[in-house]
């Protein structure tokens, strides 16, 4: 019986200005090959917000893994900082970002990492494999 191994791939973030393009070509690549049944765009814009909170808000060298499951598609920010991310009331000012990522995820949530922390969500991907 073979059993395959899950798929995970990361990618350090960098800074505001060209980072975010880089982390969500790398995301676009990557899922466009992993999951095809998954929606890239909600995917893309859940992406965009953790990394943006991620570079904003934490310290360190964050990074940006994804993986596929059974059904799903994981993304997973992990930072320097300990502090948890608070969900804003959204307004003007901003305040979007968590609650966009509720609306578009299955489940998201926080976990401590090392001296940081994790900020993970799950999307739907009907057909989440290897789409080669």
């Amino acid at each position: 019986m073979e059993i395959p191994a899950p798929l995970t791939a990361e990618c350090p973030l960098t800074d505001l200005a060209g980072g975010l393009s880089v982390v969500r070509r790398f995301a676009r690549v990557t899922l466009l090959a992993w999951a095809s049944g998954a929606d890239v765009d909600d995917a893309l814009l859940v992406v965009t917000e953790l990394a943006t909170n991620a570079l904003r808000h934490a310290g360190g060298r964050p990074v940006l893994r994804l993986s596929v499951g059974a059904g799903h598609v994981r993304i997973e920010v992990f930072d320097d900082e300990p502090a948890l991310p608070v969900r804003r009331r959204p307004g003007a000012d901003g305040g979007w970002g968590l609650a966009l990522v509720e609306r578009l995820s299955l489940a998201w949530g926080t976990a401590r990492h090392g001296v940081g922390k994790v900020v993970w969500c799950a999307l739907s991907a009907p057909s989440a494999e290897l789409a080669g």
